[in-house]
Protein backbone atom coordinates (compact mmCIF):
# COMPACT_ATOMS: atom_id res chain seq x y z
CA UNK A 1 0.00 0.00 0.00
CA UNK A 2 1.34 3.45 -1.22
CA UNK A 3 0.33 6.14 1.22
CA UNK A 4 1.07 9.96 0.23
CA UNK A 5 1.05 13.00 2.89
CA UNK A 6 1.05 15.43 0.70
CA UNK A 7 -0.45 19.34 -0.24
CA UNK A 8 -1.27 19.66 -3.46
CA UNK A 9 -0.10 22.98 -3.83
CA UNK A 10 3.92 22.21 -3.60
CA UNK A 11 6.13 21.13 -6.07
CA UNK A 12 7.78 18.84 -3.88
CA UNK A 13 4.56 17.01 -3.46
CA UNK A 14 3.90 17.60 -7.22
CA UNK A 15 7.53 15.57 -8.19
CA UNK A 16 6.31 12.85 -6.38
CA UNK A 17 2.72 12.75 -7.64
CA UNK A 18 4.43 12.56 -10.93
CA UNK A 19 6.92 9.94 -10.45
CA UNK A 20 3.91 7.70 -8.87
CA UNK A 21 1.49 8.97 -12.09
CA UNK A 22 4.38 7.92 -14.82
CA UNK A 23 4.49 4.60 -12.77
CA UNK A 24 0.72 4.02 -13.08
CA UNK A 25 0.93 3.42 -9.53
CA UNK A 26 -2.19 3.55 -7.37
CA UNK A 27 -2.30 5.94 -3.52
CA UNK A 28 -3.87 6.62 -0.98
CA UNK A 29 -4.00 10.56 -0.42
CA UNK A 30 -3.18 11.90 3.14
CA UNK A 31 -3.56 15.60 2.75
CA UNK A 32 -1.51 17.66 5.04
CA UNK A 33 -3.11 21.67 4.96
CA UNK A 34 0.15 23.29 5.77
CA UNK A 35 -1.51 26.65 5.52
CA UNK A 36 -2.94 25.01 8.44
CA UNK A 37 0.27 24.27 10.18
CA UNK A 38 -0.74 20.38 9.81
CA UNK A 39 2.30 19.10 9.46
CA UNK A 40 3.33 20.14 13.09
CA UNK A 41 1.03 17.53 14.31
CA UNK A 42 2.51 15.23 16.75
CA UNK A 43 0.98 12.21 14.92
CA UNK A 44 2.55 13.41 11.51
CA UNK A 45 5.24 14.21 13.24
CA UNK A 46 6.41 10.58 14.23
CA UNK A 47 6.44 9.85 10.24
CA UNK A 48 8.40 12.63 9.30
CA UNK A 49 11.01 13.69 11.59
CA UNK A 50 11.32 17.26 9.89
CA UNK A 51 7.79 17.90 9.90
CA UNK A 52 8.07 18.20 6.47
CA UNK A 53 5.87 17.37 3.29
CA UNK A 54 5.70 15.04 1.46
CA UNK A 55 6.03 11.62 3.00
CA UNK A 56 5.62 8.39 1.68
CA UNK A 57 4.46 5.41 3.51
CA UNK A 58 4.64 2.28 1.41
CA UNK A 59 3.73 -0.64 3.57
CA UNK A 60 3.84 1.03 6.81
CA UNK A 61 7.28 2.23 6.74
CA UNK A 62 8.04 6.13 6.03
CA UNK A 63 10.04 7.71 2.98
CA UNK A 64 10.90 11.31 3.46
CA UNK A 65 12.75 14.03 1.07
CA UNK A 66 11.02 14.10 -1.91
CA UNK A 67 13.83 13.49 -4.45
CA UNK A 68 14.91 10.59 -2.69
CA UNK A 69 11.23 9.17 -2.11
CA UNK A 70 10.95 9.75 -5.97
CA UNK A 71 14.39 7.43 -6.50
CA UNK A 72 12.70 5.02 -4.20
CA UNK A 73 9.71 4.47 -6.19
CA UNK A 74 11.96 4.24 -9.80
CA UNK A 75 14.18 1.43 -7.81
CA UNK A 76 11.00 -0.12 -5.79
CA UNK A 77 8.79 0.04 -8.76
CA UNK A 78 11.48 -0.24 -12.21
CA UNK A 79 8.72 -0.35 -15.12
CA UNK A 80 8.72 2.39 -16.47
CA UNK A 81 12.55 2.73 -15.31
CA UNK A 82 13.28 6.84 -15.25
CA UNK A 83 17.09 6.67 -15.13
CA UNK A 84 19.25 6.15 -17.85
CA UNK A 85 21.57 3.49 -18.52
CA UNK A 86 24.24 5.35 -20.22
CA UNK A 87 26.45 6.81 -17.06
CA UNK A 88 26.79 10.20 -18.69
CA UNK A 89 22.88 10.57 -18.91
CA UNK A 90 22.49 9.00 -14.99
CA UNK A 91 25.30 12.46 -14.38
CA UNK A 92 23.44 14.94 -16.21
CA UNK A 93 20.13 13.78 -14.29
CA UNK A 94 21.72 13.93 -10.34
CA UNK A 95 23.41 17.19 -11.29
CA UNK A 96 19.65 18.56 -12.36
CA UNK A 97 18.44 16.73 -9.41
CA UNK A 98 20.59 18.54 -7.06
CA UNK A 99 19.86 21.80 -9.07
CA UNK A 100 16.56 21.99 -7.91
CA UNK A 101 16.71 20.84 -4.53
CA UNK A 102 19.75 22.99 -3.87
CA UNK A 103 19.59 26.64 -5.98
CA UNK A 104 15.67 26.28 -7.67
CA UNK A 105 13.75 25.11 -4.84
CA UNK A 106 15.34 27.85 -2.70
CA UNK A 107 14.48 30.82 -5.31
CA UNK A 108 10.95 29.72 -5.93
CA UNK A 109 10.17 29.86 -1.84
CA UNK A 110 11.59 33.66 -1.95
CA UNK A 111 9.09 34.18 -5.29
CA UNK A 112 6.43 32.08 -3.85
CA UNK A 113 6.28 33.51 -0.33
CA UNK A 114 6.50 37.42 -1.33
CA UNK A 115 3.99 36.83 -4.31
CA UNK A 116 1.74 34.29 -3.18
CA UNK A 117 1.95 33.61 0.87
CA UNK A 118 1.76 37.12 1.85
CA UNK A 119 -2.19 37.07 0.25
CA UNK A 120 -3.10 34.44 3.02
CA UNK A 121 -3.27 37.80 5.48
CA UNK A 122 -6.16 38.70 2.32
CA UNK A 123 -7.92 35.70 1.93
CA UNK A 124 -7.96 34.06 5.49
CA UNK A 125 -7.60 36.80 7.98
CA UNK A 126 -4.51 37.43 10.38
CA UNK A 127 -6.63 36.63 13.33
CA UNK A 128 -7.13 33.36 11.53
CA UNK A 129 -3.24 32.85 10.43
CA UNK A 130 -2.83 33.68 14.13
CA UNK A 131 -4.42 30.64 15.59
CA UNK A 132 -3.42 28.12 13.24
CA UNK A 133 0.36 29.15 13.77
CA UNK A 134 -0.29 28.70 17.82
CA UNK A 135 0.59 25.11 16.71
CA UNK A 136 3.66 25.73 15.55
CA UNK A 137 6.20 23.79 18.16
CA UNK A 138 8.79 27.19 17.87
CA UNK A 139 7.19 29.93 18.80
CA UNK A 140 9.48 32.29 17.75
CA UNK A 141 9.82 31.05 14.53
CA UNK A 142 5.63 31.32 13.94
CA UNK A 143 5.71 34.83 15.08
CA UNK A 144 8.24 36.50 12.70
CA UNK A 145 6.42 34.26 10.02
CA UNK A 146 3.24 36.49 11.13
CA UNK A 147 5.24 39.31 10.58
CA UNK A 148 6.65 38.45 7.08
CA UNK A 149 3.22 36.84 5.86
CA UNK A 150 1.75 40.46 7.43
CA UNK A 151 4.20 43.11 5.47
CA UNK A 152 4.02 44.56 2.19
CA UNK A 153 5.88 42.17 -0.98
CA UNK A 154 9.88 43.03 -0.94
CA UNK A 155 10.31 43.78 -4.53
CA UNK A 156 14.02 43.50 -4.82
CA UNK A 157 13.81 39.98 -2.48
CA UNK A 158 11.90 39.22 -5.83
CA UNK A 159 13.29 40.89 -8.23
CA UNK A 160 16.80 39.19 -7.64
CA UNK A 161 15.70 35.91 -7.35
CA UNK A 162 13.86 35.85 -10.70
CA UNK A 163 17.32 37.48 -11.99
CA UNK A 164 19.33 34.11 -10.61
CA UNK A 165 16.31 31.71 -11.49
CA UNK A 166 16.86 33.15 -15.14
CA UNK A 167 20.59 32.80 -14.84
CA UNK A 168 20.08 28.60 -14.18
CA UNK A 169 17.32 28.26 -16.94
CA UNK A 170 19.87 29.50 -19.13
CA UNK A 171 22.39 26.54 -18.11
CA UNK A 172 18.95 24.19 -18.96
CA UNK A 173 18.72 25.73 -22.24
CA UNK A 174 22.35 24.47 -23.15
CA UNK A 175 21.94 21.66 -21.43
CA UNK A 176 19.36 20.36 -23.40
CA UNK A 177 20.30 21.86 -26.34
CA UNK A 178 23.86 20.10 -26.22
CA UNK A 179 22.23 16.28 -25.36
CA UNK A 180 19.87 16.89 -28.81
CA UNK A 181 16.31 17.07 -26.57
CA UNK A 182 13.74 16.20 -26.33
CA UNK A 183 14.39 15.77 -22.78
CA UNK A 184 17.10 16.89 -20.49
CA UNK A 185 18.72 13.82 -20.37
CA UNK A 186 18.99 14.13 -24.34
CA UNK A 187 16.78 10.91 -25.87
CA UNK A 188 16.04 9.56 -22.19
CA UNK A 189 12.88 11.04 -19.92
CA UNK A 190 14.24 10.87 -16.12
CA UNK A 191 13.94 11.72 -12.56
CA UNK A 192 15.61 14.95 -13.55
CA UNK A 193 12.69 16.43 -15.97
CA UNK A 194 10.11 15.25 -13.68
CA UNK A 195 12.34 16.90 -10.19
CA UNK A 196 12.65 20.59 -12.67
CA UNK A 197 9.18 20.56 -14.06
CA UNK A 198 6.92 21.54 -11.11
CA UNK A 199 9.12 24.11 -10.25
CA UNK A 200 8.45 25.44 -13.60
CA UNK A 201 4.79 24.68 -12.94
CA UNK A 202 5.55 27.15 -9.80
CA UNK A 203 6.66 30.11 -11.57
CA UNK A 204 4.34 29.65 -14.45
CA UNK A 205 1.52 30.40 -12.06
CA UNK A 206 3.38 33.27 -10.46
CA UNK A 207 3.40 34.59 -13.85
CA UNK A 208 6.94 34.92 -14.50
CA UNK A 209 7.21 33.32 -17.62
CA UNK A 210 9.07 35.81 -19.24
CA UNK A 211 11.97 34.40 -18.00
CA UNK A 212 12.22 31.68 -20.70
CA UNK A 213 9.94 33.71 -23.35
CA UNK A 214 13.46 33.44 -25.37
CA UNK A 215 14.51 30.40 -24.66
CA UNK A 216 13.03 28.16 -26.75
CA UNK A 217 14.91 24.89 -25.89
CA UNK A 218 13.12 25.34 -22.39
CA UNK A 219 10.21 26.45 -23.45
CA UNK A 220 9.83 23.32 -25.61
CA UNK A 221 10.65 21.20 -22.89
CA UNK A 222 7.65 22.24 -20.53
CA UNK A 223 5.54 22.27 -23.41
CA UNK A 224 6.63 18.38 -24.07
CA UNK A 225 5.97 17.80 -20.15
CA UNK A 226 2.74 19.15 -19.86
CA UNK A 227 1.49 17.41 -22.83
CA UNK A 228 2.13 14.10 -20.47
CA UNK A 229 -0.89 12.84 -19.38
CA UNK A 230 0.77 11.64 -16.06
CA UNK A 231 1.78 15.39 -15.98
CA UNK A 232 -2.15 16.73 -16.28
CA UNK A 233 -3.15 13.95 -13.81
CA UNK A 234 -0.19 15.40 -10.98
CA UNK A 235 -0.94 18.90 -11.33
CA UNK A 236 -2.73 20.69 -8.47
CA UNK A 237 -7.01 21.12 -9.17
CA UNK A 238 -7.51 24.81 -9.75
CA UNK A 239 -9.40 25.21 -6.90
CA UNK A 240 -6.25 24.11 -4.53
CA UNK A 241 -3.91 26.46 -5.74
CA UNK A 242 -2.56 29.02 -3.69
CA UNK A 243 -3.87 32.28 -4.08
CA UNK A 244 -1.61 34.18 -6.37
CA UNK A 245 -1.07 36.64 -9.29
CA UNK A 246 -2.89 34.31 -11.58
CA UNK A 247 -5.61 33.84 -8.89
CA UNK A 248 -6.12 36.93 -7.00
CA UNK A 249 -7.44 36.13 -3.43
CA UNK A 250 -11.48 37.02 -2.25
CA UNK A 251 -11.88 40.65 -1.30
CA UNK A 252 -12.98 39.33 2.42
CA UNK A 253 -11.30 36.85 4.63
CA UNK A 254 -13.12 33.70 3.70
CA UNK A 255 -14.87 31.13 6.38
CA UNK A 256 -11.80 28.37 6.51
CA UNK A 257 -14.53 26.38 8.48
CA UNK A 258 -16.37 26.28 4.79
CA UNK A 259 -13.67 26.49 2.63
CA UNK A 260 -12.09 23.14 4.32
CA UNK A 261 -8.79 22.40 2.09
CA UNK A 262 -9.42 24.56 -0.60
CA UNK A 263 -8.38 28.49 -1.43
CA UNK A 264 -11.49 30.10 -3.02
CA UNK A 265 -11.29 32.36 -6.14
CA UNK A 266 -13.87 35.15 -6.06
Amino acid sequence: MLELYHFWDSPCCFKVRLTLSEKGLDWTERYIATHRFEHFRPDYGKLNRHCKIPTLVHDGRPVIQSSEIARYLDERFPEPRLQPDNPAARATMREWIAEEQEYLFPLIVTLSFNLMMKLRSIGFGMEQLKEWSLRHPDQARAQDYLRRVSGPADRAAVDAAAAKFRWHLSHLERTLKAGGGPWICGPDYSLADICVAPILDRVEYLDLTRLWADLPAVGGWYERMKARPAFAAATPPFDYRMWGPLKPPPARPVDSTVAGDTFPSG
